[in-house]
């Protein structure tokens, strides 16, 4: 039924959204797009999940598969704490490009670290959040699945409070118009980026735990392979606006879904054809504008 497929395809969507309220978080407060949040999620939840099945170094007990995905929430947010502090931001000054090719070797470094010191074979990907199944709208979804739209829903009304209703989104609002200006106002630009990469990370985390258990294993660069469609669907919607980003994404996640059973050819070439069409009308994305929030 088509009522299902749709419904399936947003919580794929939702899945991509955790990623892309990340990258677009970064890239709003530092004018950095970072290709390595998906792997500092998957490197969390590499070790979660080592854990659980190995047990904890040095400690001998093991976690449990809830404890995993909370372990990738904090490494992630712990490697987005020091990428910005000591990667990132001695390169404030640098062209973007050079960014870029930063961020992409970090993913690299991370993929290394997961092949050669945890595991060459696929990790089964534990319940994060039980194995419970539920029905909606004819589509049996996992309990997973139910918590990538759960916490998509919740992450933007959260970011969207913070970056509205508080001192530090005045802040972010006032680095991403102009971080220099910021600086003579006396915003702690340094304090803006240090939030925006450590939110990332810690949403990534969670998109690791979820978006992994959904596909059953662990594999170095699956969660990269989802970040370049959570981008494809932040450029759709808006690189400078979080809830478009959203949007996108939960699009893309539709239009995958509904084209699945030709292949992922035709996944891959009607979410290559959305982005065009969108780059080639409107730049900056359908819901983009010139103020980043």
């Amino acid at each position: 039924m088509i009522g299902s497929e749709i419904v399936t395809g947003l919580t794929i969507g939702a899945g991509y959204s955790l990623l892309a309220v990340g990258v677009v978080l970064v890239y709003t407060s530092t004018r950095v797009l970072s290709l390595a949040l998906g792997e500092m999620g998957a490197f969390g939840f590499y070790l979660g999940v080592k854990f659980n099945l190995h047990g904890v170094p040095l400690l001998g007990w093991h976690l449990s598969a809830f404890e995993a995905g909370i372990t990738a929430i904090l490494v992630g947010a712990l490697l987005g704490l020091l990428v910005e502090r000591f990667i990132m931001r001695p390169l404030t000054a640098r062209p973007g490009i050079d960014k870029l090719i930063v961020t992409l070797g970090v993913a690299l470094v991370l993929a290394l670290v997961e092949l050669n010191f945890i595991s060459f074979d696929p990790y089964p990907a534990p319940p994060f959040l039980g194995s419970g199944h539920f029905v909606l709208l004819g589509a049996t979804l996992t309990t997973s699945r139910i918590a990538e739209l759960v916490a998509a829903a919740a992450a933007a009304v959260v970011l969207y409070l913070i970056l509205n209703r508080t001192k530090l989104g005045l802040a972010t609002r006032a680095t991403t118009s102009d971080p220099t200006v910021a600086r003579l106002l006396g915003v702690k630009v340094n304090n803006v980026y240090r939030f925006a990469w450590v939110t990332a990370g810690g949403l990534a985390g969670l998109a690791g735990a979820l978006v992994s258990n959904t596909n059953g294993v662990l594999l170095p660069f699956s969660l990269t392979t989802a970040l370049l469609s959570s981008l494809a669907g932040a450029v759709v919607g808006g690189l400078d606006s979080l809830g478009g980003a959203i949007a996108g994404c939960l699009l893309l996640g539709v239009v995958q879904n509904l084209a699945q059973p030709y292949g992922i050819a035709y996944e891959s070439g009607i979410t290559l054809v959305i982005v065009l069409v969108v780059l080639l009308v409107r730049p900056q994305g359908v819901f983009g504008r010139s103020s980043a929030f």
